[in-house]
């Protein structure tokens, strides 16, 4: 219950300082990314809400993976502590941004890649408010268990790819232009890391 506190203190704290933030975080049923076009660059100015935004989608993407990971007996959730979790996924959040700035450097594409960080950002933190959704309900314990988390990776995977539709759009031409390239990104970093992130919790857990 403490962790949920923190997840919605966090989420208030937000509104507080930016409530547009706020509203596009929790708008799930809405898009704030447009289809057709692209955003304005991002600013290279990190905001507090940016941070606390960033925050937020880790601590609910840690308890959502480690509670999935622990109800599939991917991992002892007595010998597996929730910040292992949180931890690893940080270590992924940062090494696929230095990864993709390194391969924005060699484009000599630094704002386009900034640019598509920032809609993926805010495609994945509405996505995390539909976990937090399913978070505060799987507090009553009668529906805490293996199908109901199956169910929720479900629906937070089918609510992340027609997102993931909005987010690609104003990039169709280009991804069609360098599909191989694509695929190998979808590939190396995006799939590639999970598997490397999923053995590591394994061996850890051996």
């Amino acid at each position: 219950m403490w962790y949920c506190l923190l997840l919605l203190s966090i989420l208030l704290l937000i509104k507080v300082i930016d409530q547009s933030l706020f509203f596009s975080i929790t708008r799930i049923g809405h898009t704030d990314i447009p289809s057709t076009k692209k955003i304005d660059g991002p600013s290279e100015n990190i905001k507090v809400q940016d941070v606390m935004a960033f925050v937020f989608r880790g601590l609910v993407f840690g308890y959502f993976a480690f509670t999935l990971l622990a109800q599939w007996e991917l991992i002892d959730a007595s010998n597996t502590p929730i910040y292992l979790v949180i931890g690893i996924w940080l270590g992924y959040t940062l090494v696929k941004f230095i990864l993709e700035m390194i391969i924005a450097l060699l484009w000599r594409s630094r704002r386009l890649f900034l640019e598509v960080i920032v809609r993926r950002g805010i495609l994945k933190t509405k996505a995390t408010f539909l976990l937090l959704i399913f978070i505060l309900i799987s507090q009553y314990p009668p529906i805490n268990n293996q199908v109901y988390w199956t169910f929720a990776s479900g629906i937070y995977l089918f609510y992340y790819i027609i997102g993931y539709r909005f987010f690609a759009n104003p990039y169709r031409q280009l991804i069609q232009n360098k599909l191989v390239l694509f695929i190998s990104y979808i590939c190396t970093l995006e799939i590639g890391l999970l598997w490397v992130l999923l053995e590591q919790i394994n061996q850890t857990n051996t």
